[in-house]
């Protein structure tokens, strides 16, 4: 009878460096995506405030409030 060891070791040794291959290419690729995202991410202008201080009551409200919700005093532009 005769067995083939030297075949099914070839092919573990096959295996794990076409596994290890695609562990670094698949490792590569998700850190580029990554360091893709974060300078889009960084890129973006930052959005326009929608948003002003009451100067009598310091509270936030919004930019086009010509009373405030919280103190009632008139805002001027």
């Amino acid at each position: 009878m005769n067995i083939a060891y030297g075949s099914f070791i070839n092919a573990i040794v096959n295996f794990l460096i076409i596994a290890f291959v695609l562990f670094v290419v698949i490792k590569a690729a998700n850190k580029t995506t990554q360091l893709r995202q974060k300078l889009e991410h960084q890129e973006t202008a930052p959005a326009a405030p929608t948003t002003k201080i009451c100067p009598f009551c310091r509270t936030e409200i919004p930019l086009d409030a010509t009373r405030c919700p919280h103190c009632t005093s008139e805002l001027k532009d």
